[in-house]
Formats: structure tokens, sequence, C-alpha cells
């Protein structure tokens, strides 16, 4: 296992991209959580950075840092900048409001070609008035970031999962996942991570664990909807993060409960409104073939009436510190 999360450091390492977070509300007072005491083991996880070139590194190094300021990109008005994927679902081949006069474009970003999008031309000139060089604190970004965004843009303006956003619509994106202890009074376990949001949480090997997962998804209109009518919806599990080929498989089952948080797990900021984790698997490691000391990869595999083969969170060609988040180290 240990030659696996090194080739995962190596990944992190040489890829060449740049990054950035998403939002939540509290969770309700519960008993005392067990497993808030237990020793992460950091000795088996390497610490590794976050591509600053790859659209989870922009949004962690940059637009959560300059734009999302209070009266800003905070929710208050578009670009949302307050989480990851706030900020991509809207600016990936999302409608303009306030548009160029002349040579007016059509989307804030255009993937493929910086030229063509708003966002490249507000933080790369300067055209007075209304059309003031973003920042609006003055400050300008630098030459580095700059060139960053552009590559990002240029090279197809992948998500954070590095899938490129599809002509008809983006693919199915996930927000992220729940973990819950049924049996202890549904206690919280995917926050358990040794004081790392991008490592492996810390999980019962014999005991029945609730797995949620939330998605979203464009339809052709170019509206955002939850995915709750996604044509397949399936997870794995393995102890390799590259090769899930004889990997153990399990259905998601589409959940009416209500929602049991207002929160996207990547960051862990208020929306102000429900999300719905109505993507659940329950699972026993064990019972799975599993053992305690394992550190096991989760993927999962949905699919929308746009395209034609399913969707895979992570793939093998994912940012290393999602694939680490998508995986849970059993006790």
């Amino acid at each position: 296992m240990l030659r696996y999360l090194t080739f995962i450091f190596f990944i992190a390492l040489t890829a060449c991209i740049f990054i950035v977070p998403t939002g939540c509300v509290k969770d309700p007072e519960l008993p005392f959580n067990p497993y808030d005491t237990l020793t992460y083991p950091n000795h088996q996880i390497p610490q590794i950075s976050i591509d600053s070139a790859s659209f989870l590194g922009l949004h962690n190094y940059v637009f959560s840092k300059s734009c999302n300021v209070p009266g800003c990109h905070d929710g208050s008005f578009e670009p949302d900048f307050r989480t990851v994927q706030s900020s991509y679902n809207t600016l990936v081949r999302h409608g303009i409001v306030k548009n160029y006069p002349t040579n007016p474009l059509e989307y804030r970003v255009y993937p493929g070609d910086k030229t063509k999008s708003v966002l490249w031309k507000r933080i790369s000139e300067h055209n007075p008035p209304n059309f003031e060089r973003m920042p609006s604190s003055g400050n300008q970004l630098p030459q580095k970031v700059l060139d960053n965004i552009a590559a990002w843009i240029d090279n197809g303006a992948k998500d954070i999962y590095g899938v490129n956003p599809n002509q008809s619509s983006l693919q199915p994106s996930g927000l992220g996942l729940l973990a819950y202890l049924p049996a202890s009074s549904n206690q919280r376990i995917d926050t358990v991570r040794g004081g790392q949001p991008y490592q492996p949480f810390l999980a019962p090997a014999n005991a029945s664990i609730d797995l949620y997962f939330c998605y979203l998804e464009e339809t052709t209109a170019g509206d955002t909807i939850f995915g709750n009518l996604l044509t397949v919806n399936q997870i794995k599990f393995s102890k390799n993060p590259f090769d899930f080929s004889n990997a153990v498989a399990a259905n998601l089952t589409l959940s009416p409960l209500t929602p049991l948080l207002s929160t996207f797990a990547f960051s862990f900021i208020n929306v102000g409104f429900p999300l719905q984790y109505t993507h659940k698997v329950t699972i026993n490691p064990t019972s799975l073939g599993f053992q305690a000391g394992d550190i096991v990869y989760i993927r999962t595999y949905v699919k929308d009436n746009d395209h034609a083969t399913a969707t895979e969170i992570p793939q093998a060609s994912t940012q290393a510190p999602i694939i680490l988040y998508y995986s849970m180290v059993l006790q």
C-alpha cells in the first residue's frame, strides 16, 4: 500500500497545474463521538500539496482569498467564489449578466480560449468605467497566477476531477461525501482526517457505515440541478488507488430522507439551503473483505441522460489530494 501512496505523492509533485473551496450548516448537537479521540495515523499518509495550476488550486489559493471577500464574490452576486463547486458552476460556460457593449462575449469562462472568457478580460485588462481590472482591491494578481489561470482556461477549463466540460452539458459533478455511524447515534466521521481536509478519514473496520454523496448536474438548457435523476448510481471500493478493475462494487440508493446538512463537504461553508445527499450506501468494511490498517479508496459512478458513459468520481488521473479525500483509514 505504501508504494501506491508514494506513487500518488510522485504524481502530485510532478503535475503542472493550479487551485480553490465549497459550502455548510452546523451539525445538531450529538453525543460524544469516540472517533474524535482516536490517534490519526499520520505516518501512513503523505502530506501532498494541492497543485496550484489546477482549478482546486486556483480556488484555494486565488479565488477564495482574493475574490471571496465581504460584499464581493461571497454569494452576494456571481461568480460565487465561496466554494470550489459554486466557483466552477458559475464560471465555466456560464452566461454573462454584465457584458461588454462592443465585442460581447458568450461565457464567463470559454473552455479552450481565454480571449473569449470574461474572467480573463476582467483580471488582465483595465477598461473603466464599469470594467475595471479585478480584483477590486486594486492589487493586480501576480503574473504567475495570471499564467496559471490562462493555462487552465486554454487547456479546457477542467474541473477538480480533471474532467473536461462537455459541449452539450457538464458531466455530473460530485460535491463530496458524508460518513455516519448509524449504531452510534449517527456520529459523523468523515471530518476525522488528521487535521487536513484532503486526507483519508478515520473509520471503523467492523461496523456499519452510512456513506452519503451529493451530485450536481447541468441540463442541456444550462440550468444547474441536483443530480437525483441519474441512470447509473454505483460505488466501488479498492485498496489500489489506481486499479478498480476488481474492486468491490455496490449500488447507491436514492433516499427520500430529509437532508442531513446544508453543507458542501469540500469546505464546510454555509450555503443557506439544504443539500440533497440522496445517494446513499451502507457498508461494513470487514464484510467487504477489508481489515484494520487498510486504506480503502472510493469511487462513484453516475450517469445522466446527456452523456453516453458514466462519470467516474474520482478518476485515476484526478489530483492526488482528491483521491485521498475519497478514501478511509480503517481502525
